[in-house]
């Protein structure tokens, strides 16, 4: 394909053409019509000069002066000025034979073009009829200029204007390529730059202060991606250490209570103990795994196929009645307040309202309350969870639906959370076209997601 540049040149060249192309044609045809009115004047001053002449003469006497003054005026005008006078009586006709072709009695009075003769253009004449004065019979003059010289300067014009017009053309042509590699520098700058930038370095962004506005907009928006591109790295580098990091604990278990079990020998049931925490560690992987599999189809843009309307009370009332073993440890009593319908899939809400339950069952206080919250509102439907707890440090606030992240300083914990709830609730919301909201406030904790409400139509 070929470059901007050349692109440019010849837009620039076509252009110039076009326009040349008009104007060559307006001048040419002006001047066309210039020339064919100075021949029409020409005539017309021969007549106004001869035909007063022709009148006063009105005998064959007097008729031998104008034959001698149309004589001597033939060798000064040369072969472009012809005269001829038509008459039935051969004494009064001057101008021998008629052009090749050509019959007077078939040519009528005031101007006309006859066809042009070998080796010369059409003819332009002018004929007026002289009424009968005395013993002189009626006239018809004829008067012609052969147009060879005006169309010699119309065929000069026009070929000096057809060379003008291709070199301004060329001209332009190349001034516009010229133009455009100079306008698109900064272009070429900026691809430099972007070939500049090392593999791995993924703080690097391309110099936008000295770029013209029309290009400071696309090196913008490159240095855009590289942000977000950075920060997915970023977030990249941190789940892979996370992951390897949850992996290694059961993995290491696994190895160590394997290898002790090999190395010592053990009865039946050690065997079967050994195997059930083996189980256990198993389990807790592939729970791991199956939650990152369900992230992983959030992630591309999945949507949620299998939605239904439903009443976000109806269902939350289901999901309690399923995690409710874990708010009795605990001596804590669920709360369910509003309602609110949506197009949901039950099977995701349910996982998503039993991680926030869950959640909270973990993070409450003793013998505390656990209130369930549902309202629409603009057109969404909104579901929280509160408990009573420690509050939540403001600058973690933000990152608590990442994947693996959790608040406490140590990993004490890890053993039973793996730190993905949150960040499946959050891939729920997504795949409804939804998101998730947190609150800590006066040592209350609000952790929710909203999806879209169901029409009322």
């Amino acid at each position: 394909m070929s470059s901007i540049s050349t692109r440019l040149a010849l837009m620039f060249g076509l252009s110039v053409a076009l326009i040349v192309s008009v104007c060559a044609v307006v001048l040419q045809g002006s001047l066309k019509d210039s020339l064919q009115q100075q021949m029409h004047n020409e005539l017309e001053l021969r007549h106004s000069l001869l035909d007063p002449l022709l009148m006063s003469r009105e005998s064959r006497g007097s008729w031998l002066k104008v034959v001698d003054k149309l004589s001597a005026m033939a060798p000064d005008d040369g072969p472009d000025a012809l005269h001829w006078v038509i008459s039935d009586d051969p004494f009064y006709s001057y101008g021998g034979p008629a052009p090749f072709g050509v019959d007077w009695n078939r040519v009528p009075d005031g101007f006309s073009i006859l066809p042009p003769q070998k080796g010369c253009c059409p003819l332009n004449v002018l004929i007026t009829t002289i009424p009968p004065a005395g013993s002189r019979p009626a006239l018809r003059f004829v008067v012609a200029l052969d147009s060879t010289p005006y169309m010699k300067t119309l065929g000069d014009f026009t070929h000096n204007l057809t060379a003008i017009s291709i070199a301004g053309t060329l001209l332009v042509a190349l001034l516009g390529y010229g133009i455009a590699r100079l306008g698109l520098w900064p272009v070429r700058r900026l691809s430099s730059q972007a070939h500049g930038l090392a593999p791995g370095d993924t703080g690097q962004r391309l110099d936008t202060a000295r770029l013209p506005p029309e290009i400071r907009d696309l090196a913008v928006s490159f240095n855009g991606v590289l942000a977000r591109q950075e920060v997915a790295w970023r977030q990249l580098e941190s789940f892979n250490a996370d992951v390897a990091h949850e992996l290694r604990t059961p993995l290491t278990n696994l190895m160590g209570q394997t290898q002790m079990g090999l190395a010592v020998g053990q009865d039946v049931q050690e065997f079967k103990e050994l195997l059930q925490s083996n189980m256990e560690e198993l389990e807790r992987m592939t729970s791991i795994v199956n939650d990152m599999l369900f992230l992983s189809h959030a992630q591309v843009g999945r949507m949620a196929m299998d939605l239904s309307e439903i009443s976000l009370r109806e269902e939350a009332q289901k999901t309690t009645e399923y995690v409710e073993p874990l708010f009795v440890e605990k001596d804590l009593t669920i709360t369910l307040q509003g309602d609110a319908r949506a197009l949901a899939d039950r099977r995701l809400f349910h996982r998503a309202l039993a991680n926030l339950l869950e959640n909270a069952a973990c993070h409450a206080d003793v013998r505390s309350e656990v209130t369930i919250d549902m309202e629409s509102r603009d057109g969404k439907a909104y579901l929280s969870v509160s408990n009573v707890g420690q509050p939540i440090d403001p600058q973690h606030l933000p990152r608590l639906f990442e994947r693996f992240f959790r608040a406490e300083s140590s990993r004490s914990q890890s053993d039973r959370h793996h730190g993905l709830g949150l960040s499946i609730v959050k891939a729920i919301a997504v795949i409804h076209q939804g998101d998730v909201f947190v609150r800590s406030e006066d040592g209350v904790n609000t952790f929710g997601f909203w999806i879209l409400a169901q029409s009322s139509t």
